[in-house]
């Protein structure tokens, strides 16, 4: 099922969470020569980041683009007063860009209420919804919302971010249009709950999916897919299903399953990118900060949520009311990685711990120590170069990932934004 919602739903992992899916081994092709994409390759991933399109006939990949250390900065020059109004400092609320979606709203299924359970043509009916959810007519438009009322937990942060891609697609004219059929649904298991009306159910469903696309010809692909769908009540007694689990046929694994454990190189690489990432991020007396690097080493979710605080910075850095930030004692602990979490590349969830250190004109400020999580995806390009980029950030202030609070007005943290 195909579809930049950081890997999570921004849209997450999340995860659930815009890259060109182009085909790599597990280990990421060759061994990263240089942290930093390469020059020309800001064709850093413009699809999503947990997994495939589910459009291919092959089976897709199982799931929703900081140099040394710096010594702290301990004096600064003494600036004249200011004589024009500064901006803000970058605290305070900031609104993270793109339109909220939460919570979505279930579709009742027509002709089915919540008391009188008709589980297979209830699951039946369900898929009919979801199929027309990503169908996509000639001359008009997909819409991400009407999945998104059909998807929850894990299989959401796993299919929203690639829905995302047919999206795009769709707007940039690439993909005109997409339509199945041979739908066949077929219910497994169905595991009621002490009520007799809400429960889970395993379904297995073929399908044939036929896209016209403007930049490559796609044969018609059939395929069969097993999901995890779970009954509860919908508005005026009716009844809604929802998808929340998908068993990934290429490694035999639930996207709800935890991740692999991440080995002791990518552990290395992963340090070696944050040490890039905060160096970027770190401001001389008289200097600016690295916009062009930042952007470098960041897509999806994350950027657009980032970009935009930085920005805030640097305003103050231009108005002379602030002068220098370093970042030190910098800890970076991998949490897990799925090194076939997409075909492009592998994605790790990781844990960074740092302290800020601010000089601002009327002085230095306290030492602020934050510990953050990110999602950072081992992109690897058609041309086999591999770098990492942090694609999603989980906020820690309403403890979600960018990617699933797209719209919603969040505080920045005192210790700093990431």
């Amino acid at each position: 099922m195909a579809s930049k919602r950081s890997l999570g739903r921004l849209h997450c992992f999340a995860l659930c969470f815009v890259i060109i899916l182009a085909g790599c081994s597990t280990g990421g092709g060759r061994p990263i020569d240089s942290i930093t994409p390469p020059s020309g390759a800001t064709a850093a991933p413009t699809t999503a980041l947990v997994g495939p399109t589910q459009s291919s006939a092959a089976a897709p990949t199982a799931a929703p683009p900081a140099r040394p250390t710096l010594a702290a900065v301990t004096e600064a020059p003494a600036l004249p007063a200011a004589t024009s109004a500064a901006p803000a400092p970058a605290t305070g609320n900031f609104v993270v860009p793109s339109k909220a979606q939460l919570p979505p709203t279930r579709n009742a299924l027509p002709n089915a209420t919540y008391a009188a359970p008709n589980i297979e043509q209830e699951v039946r009916s369900f898929f009919e919804l979801f199929y027309q959810a990503r169908t996509l007519e000639r001359g008009g438009s997909l819409s991400a919302d009407s999945l998104s009322r059909l998807v929850d937990a894990a299989y959401a942060d796993y299919t929203l971010p690639l829905f995302d891609n047919d999206i795009d697609d769709a707007k940039q004219g690439k993909l005109l249009a997409v339509s199945f059929s041979d739908l066949d649904v077929k219910l497994d298991e169905w595991q009621p709950a002490a009520d007799g009306q809400a429960g889970t159910a395993l379904v297995s469903v073929t399908r044939t999916r036929t896209a016209v696309r403007t930049d490559r010809n796609e044969a018609p692909q059939t395929a069969t897919y097993q999901f995890r769908l779970r009954r509860e009540p919908a508005a005026d007694a009716g009844v809604a299903w929802v998808a929340t689990d998908f068993l990934n046929p290429a490694t035999r694994r639930w996207v709800s399953e935890p991740a692999v454990a991440a080995e002791d190189r990518i552990a290395g690489e992963i340090q070696n990118f944050f040490k890039e990432f905060y160096a970027a991020r770190t401001l001389t007396p008289g200097g600016k900060l690295d916009f062009e690097k930042t952007t470098a080493l960041t897509q999806l979710s994350y950027r657009e949520y980032t970009l935009p605080l930085l920005q805030r910075q640097q305003d103050e850095v231009d108005a002379g009311v602030l002068i220098a930030v370093a970042y030190t004692d910098l800890k970076v602990q991998v949490l897990n990685y799925d090194p076939l979490a997409t075909n492009h590349g592998g994605i790790a969830t990781v844990q960074v711990t740092r302290t800020s250190r601010v000089q601002r004109a009327d002085g230095a400020k306290p030492p602020q120590t934050g510990t953050y999580q990110f999602r950072v995806h081992r992109h690897t390009d058609e041309a086999g170069r591999s770098y990492w980029l942090a694609v999603d950030f989980k906020q820690p202030e309403v403890g979600r990932w960018v990617s699933e609070i797209a719209g919603m007005s969040v505080p920045v943290p005192a210790s700093g934004f990431g």
